[in-house]
């Protein structure tokens, strides 16, 4: 798990060719009773927000901008296994030390990652944080969910070996002030690591018009999430921001995942499969996005970066 090598589907960062055919070990966890900055599982917090048919967060409601109900649950399970796919089975690409002790996952979501994390590292102690409770009861005994903000400021007793997030863009206002704390909660030696996509969808040829309604959909999310001041193109400016923090080492892998299954690479192509809108304008705009979505004549891809720096050593 420590080589930053990705496999060479995940590493196609060229022109993409066409197919034309409770745990008391966490015991001390925080500087003071959680209470005071993470929440209890009450009833509150457990009823959603019910919106256009779909459900959202009630803890920092309006927070972060997705669902959190089983069609959402099953669109990260996906992604999840997308991820696991672009990097041959890794759950990370920072060359980690092996005996990583403490690790946080922000914007866990499902909490698949930190499952995987900690079976995978069972002398690891792996907590996950989000703002939804919609991770599963059973856990192995060195994981612990919480549901926690990350906006803010964070309260933990011990340092970190490793901060994760993945798909934290346009959730967070401040990305700053987040590797500021990221920073601060980092051992020396110790890692972030941020995967992340980005919009706009991209193209390497000409098969992706302005005048597509994929195209001006993703032109209006884009603007949409800025309204809102959460970003959702944040990822190309990860790597400068980890620097700005003071973290060293940074690398920036850039990879692309197809909208659909127009690649000719087989690894490529299994991979591919707030503006005063009412909903009607939106119901009337969607059907044509999801037409351009499986339209193989057009060979867009979502950017992928995952970018991972050092906390520099005290020596250093």
């Amino acid at each position: 798990m420590s080589s930053p090598a990705a496999t060479s589907a995940a590493q196609a960062t060229g022109h993409i060719v066409p197919d034309i055919d409770d745990s008391s070990s966490f015991d001390g966890l925080f500087d003071e009773d959680p209470s005071t900055f993470t929440a209890s599982i009450t009833s509150s917090i457990l009823a959603f927000r019910e919106e256009n048919g779909r459900t959202y967060h009630s803890y920092k409601e309006g927070s972060y901008l997705f669902p959190n109900d089983e069609d959402e649950k099953n669109r990260l399970d996906l992604q999840h296994a997308v991820f696991l796919r672009t990097l041959g089975g890794k759950l990370y690409l920072a060359p980690l030390r092996k005996n990583v002790q403490d690790v946080i996952d922000i914007g866990t979501g499902t909490g698949l990652w930190a499952l995987d994390f900690a079976d995978e590292h069972p002398s690891a102690q792996v907590i996950g944080t989000d703002l939804s409770p919609i991770q599963p009861s059973s856990v192995p005994p060195n994981l612990r969910f919480l549901v926690d903000d990350a906006e803010l400021d964070w309260q933990y007793r011990q340092k970190f070996d490793f901060i994760h997030g993945r798909m934290l863009t346009s959730s967070l206002k401040d990305w700053d002030r987040f590797y500021e704390q990221c920073y601060k909660n980092i051992k020396p030696g110790g890692y972030v690591e941020m995967q992340d996509t980005a919009l706009p969808l991209d193209c390497d040829d000409d098969t992706f018009p302005p005048s597509s309604a994929i195209y001006k959909w993703s032109d209006t999310v884009l603007k949409a999430c800025a309204a809102l001041e959460r970003p959702i193109d944040i990822a190309k400016d990860h790597k400068k921001r980890m620097e700005k923090a003071g973290f060293v080492d940074v690398v920036e892998v850039r990879q692309k995942w197809p909208t659909n299954s127009w690649a000719k690479d087989p690894e490529l192509k299994e991979i591919g499969r707030a503006l005063g809108w009412s909903k009607e304008e939106v119901e009337t705009f969607l059907p044509d996005v999801r037409k351009d979505i499986r339209d193989r004549r057009i060979h867009c891809y979502w950017p992928i970066y995952h970018v991972y720096g050092r906390k520099p050593e005290t020596a250093e």
